[in-house]
């Protein structure tokens, strides 16, 4: 099958050079980052002061005790943060110079820590080891800006990608997206049902290709979700026994440029000067503001550092003159060249009346406005009607980038699927 949208839309953030990918000095400090993982009960395995190594489990799920979270590094716990209520942020880990794996035995993708990379549909949650999907997603593509080609990442990894690929395709049908045009030989040849597809994004999101090929119309339903990198660490798993720490992300700030770094990175080392910058964790649209002692998100391929001094307002700036306004299938945004994209936009909530424009840049087949009203007066039996079991908070991102009214619909519809999974599902 050949997908092809036309309704979104690609920011001109800029790309950096596919033939360059730049490899990092080794750091002392790295962090299993589980902020990511909000409705989460852990319950840690190690303490502060004692050693690990890579692969090794560090905390697992209470509530599952199949999902385990291990170490991205070999060394000794150095903190343990935690935040509102004490919950669990992440564990801070003082990286050996010698990198020891975690010798065990082989067994379920379970026992090597993959769960968390997996994500499993409908809703916002992670593979359960009880749960068999009906149908696995692998998305080799991608359009959120900023973000590193596919194929940068499985470059020097086609072994480990083909025997991740197997593994997936013993558990269920597996369906791999890619980008139409690719070169790139482990995705046209892969063993499993390729897919081409064209269009701006969210061309990437997983929800559109589950909208085309095999849509979600049940919250029984079980589907499984994966990128690439996550299909490299089941694969080496599979292969080596050893867990995959290394990922290709995107550094961006005075340029773009592609970097080979361990997961769990400071972003203080990512920038020469972190200073008077807004450092963010993931793509401009949804990615998740850090401070320099912070660390790369679990799932971020991007690292970006956005302006943050005091922007002022245009002269006769209600007249729009520095707008373009786009017609029936595109999104007015600011006129903007690559790198001069800064925090300060201005705008306030307003009244929430005019839906015709996210439905410009939306190509899921979903009523933009109404699905966020229904979750906000929660109302999720009528969210299941509209849509709900279909989407993701990562969806709504150009939504709310267009929005004049200024709605943050990724944090509704990210605590509406959340809630809606804490009364349906009983593995939350």
């Amino acid at each position: 099958m050949k997908i092809k949208i036309k309704k979104g839309l690609d920011l001109p953030f800029g790309k950096g050079d596919q033939e360059k990918v730049h490899a990092l000095p080794t750091v002392d400090r790295l962090a299993l980052d589980l902020s990511a993982f909000e409705t989460t009960s852990f319950k840690l395995l190690k303490k502060e002061g004692e050693g690990v190594k890579v692969g090794e489990p560090i905390a697992q799920d209470k509530k599952c005790l199949g999902r385990l979270f291990v170490s991205p590094a070999s060394g000794t716990i150095q903190e343990i943060v935690r935040g509102l209520k004490r919950r669990l942020l992440s564990v801070v880990i003082h990286a050996d110079q010698k990198q020891t794996p975690f010798e065990q035995k082989k067994g379920t993708l379970f026992d090597g820590g993959i769960a968390p990379h997996i994500g499993m549909r409908p809703g916002i949650r992670m593979a359960h080891p009880d749960k068999k999907p009906e149908v696995i997603f692998v998305k080799a593509i991608e359009s959120a800006p900023l973000t590193p080609p596919a194929e940068l990442q499985v470059k020097g990894y086609e072994e480990y990608f083909a025997a991740g690929l197997k593994v997936l395709q013993e558990i269920a049908p597996v369906h791999l997206v890619f980008r139409e045009g690719s070169h790139c030989k482990a995705f046209i040849n892969a063993p499993v049902e390729v897919h081409a597809a064209r269009g701006p994004h969210p061309i990437a999101n997983p929800s559109v290709h589950i909208a085309a090929i095999h849509p979600i119309t049940r919250a029984d339903q079980v589907v499984w979700t994966l990128d690439v990198v996550a299909v490299i660490t089941l694969g080496r798993w599979s292969v080596e026994g050893v867990y995959h720490t290394e990922r290709v992300i995107t550094v961006a700030q005075e340029g773009v440029k592609y970097c080979r770094v361990y997961s769990g990175y400071p972003m203080g080392k990512l920038f020469e000067n972190p200073e008077g910058v807004r450092l963010i964790s993931g793509d401009p649209l949804t990615g998740e503001i850090r401070d320099k002692e912070g660390f790369l998100g679990f799932h971020h391929t991007v690292a970006c550092a956005l302006k943050d001094d005091e922007v002022k307002r245009e002269r006769f700036h209600f007249f729009k003159f520095s707008r373009k306004d786009y017609t029936a299938s595109k999104a007015y945004f600011f006129r903007r060249k690559a790198g001069e994209f800064s925090t300060m936009q201005h705008g306030e909530e307003r009244a929430f009346v005019d839906g015709a424009i996210y439905d410009r840049v939306m190509p899921l087949p979903i009523e933009t406005m109404p699905l966020i009203k229904v979750l906000l007066t929660e109302e999720y039996d009528k969210g299941e009607a509209l849509g709900l079991l279909g989407v993701l908070p990562e969806d709504f991102a150009l939504p709310a980038f267009v929005c004049p009214s200024k709605i943050e619909m990724v944090d509704i519809v990210k605590n509406g699927l959340n809630a809606y999974a804490g009364q349906y599902f009983d593995d939350e």
